[in-house]
Protein backbone atom coordinates (compact mmCIF):
# COMPACT_ATOMS: atom_id res chain seq x y z
CA UNK A 1 0.00 0.00 0.00
CA UNK A 2 1.41 3.51 -1.03
CA UNK A 3 2.10 5.62 1.95
CA UNK A 4 2.91 9.54 2.42
CA UNK A 5 6.31 10.54 4.37
CA UNK A 6 6.30 14.45 5.63
CA UNK A 7 9.45 15.62 7.54
CA UNK A 8 9.34 18.62 9.63
CA UNK A 9 12.54 19.95 9.50
CA UNK A 10 15.35 22.67 10.70
CA UNK A 11 16.06 24.99 7.20
CA UNK A 12 18.99 27.77 8.53
CA UNK A 13 16.65 29.64 11.31
CA UNK A 14 12.96 28.61 10.36
CA UNK A 15 11.36 25.13 10.24
CA UNK A 16 10.07 23.29 6.83
CA UNK A 17 7.58 20.33 5.80
CA UNK A 18 9.59 18.22 3.45
CA UNK A 19 7.78 15.27 1.50
CA UNK A 20 8.46 13.75 -2.37
CA UNK A 21 8.60 16.94 -4.31
CA UNK A 22 7.41 19.05 -1.40
CA UNK A 23 9.18 22.06 0.77
CA UNK A 24 6.29 23.99 2.69
CA UNK A 25 6.65 27.03 5.05
CA UNK A 26 9.45 28.60 7.06
CA UNK A 27 7.93 28.56 10.17
CA UNK A 28 9.27 30.19 13.39
CA UNK A 29 9.05 27.41 15.70
CA UNK A 30 9.15 23.34 15.24
CA UNK A 31 5.58 23.24 16.69
CA UNK A 32 4.47 25.41 14.06
CA UNK A 33 5.22 23.34 11.35
CA UNK A 34 4.06 20.30 13.27
CA UNK A 35 0.94 21.57 13.69
CA UNK A 36 0.52 22.72 9.76
CA UNK A 37 2.43 19.12 8.62
CA UNK A 38 -1.11 17.26 10.96
CA UNK A 39 -3.25 19.76 8.90
CA UNK A 40 -1.18 18.48 5.66
CA UNK A 41 -1.73 15.01 6.63
CA UNK A 42 -5.28 15.49 7.28
CA UNK A 43 -6.35 15.67 3.67
CA UNK A 44 -4.38 12.66 2.95
CA UNK A 45 -5.55 10.64 5.52
CA UNK A 46 -9.41 11.73 4.41
CA UNK A 47 -8.98 10.27 0.95
CA UNK A 48 -7.42 6.82 3.16
CA UNK A 49 -3.75 6.55 2.28
CA UNK A 50 -2.22 6.92 5.84
CA UNK A 51 0.66 8.96 6.25
CA UNK A 52 4.20 8.90 8.68
CA UNK A 53 5.06 12.28 9.98
CA UNK A 54 8.99 12.68 10.87
CA UNK A 55 10.54 15.05 13.05
CA UNK A 56 13.77 16.25 13.68
CA UNK A 57 14.61 17.82 17.15
CA UNK A 58 16.43 20.50 18.27
CA UNK A 59 19.91 19.06 17.88
CA UNK A 60 19.12 18.01 14.48
CA UNK A 61 18.00 14.27 15.11
CA UNK A 62 15.76 13.12 12.73
CA UNK A 63 13.60 10.57 14.59
CA UNK A 64 11.01 7.35 13.64
CA UNK A 65 8.11 7.73 12.36
CA UNK A 66 4.99 8.86 13.80
CA UNK A 67 1.63 6.85 11.73
CA UNK A 68 -1.18 9.07 11.78
CA UNK A 69 -4.24 7.80 9.88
Amino acid sequence: MTEVHYGVVRVGDTWAIIGDQLRVGAYASRRQAEDAARRLAEQVTGVGLPVRIHLQDDMGQLHQPTLLS
